[in-house]
């Protein structure tokens, strides 16, 4: 759920962006669609995975 702050935050930027303002229902929708897409998209790193990119760089001389 995005609060009342986050969604007025969302309208600011919608604003600043494309120059319109949107509803309370538009931007909600928006939003959530945005957090939808980076919640599956976004992974973190695992600290091995790090590590092992970091060795291997070491090793061919790339870092």
């Amino acid at each position: 759920m995005v609060s009342e702050k986050a969604l007025q935050e969302f309208k600011t930027i919608w604003r600043e962006e494309f120059g319109e303002d949107i509803s309370d229902e538009k931007a909600l929708e928006e939003a959530t669609a945005l957090l939808t897409m980076f919640d599956a998209i976004y992974r973190p790193i695992r600290k091995e995975w790090a590590e092992e990119f970091e060795n291997n760089h070491k090793t061919n001389g790339t870092v």
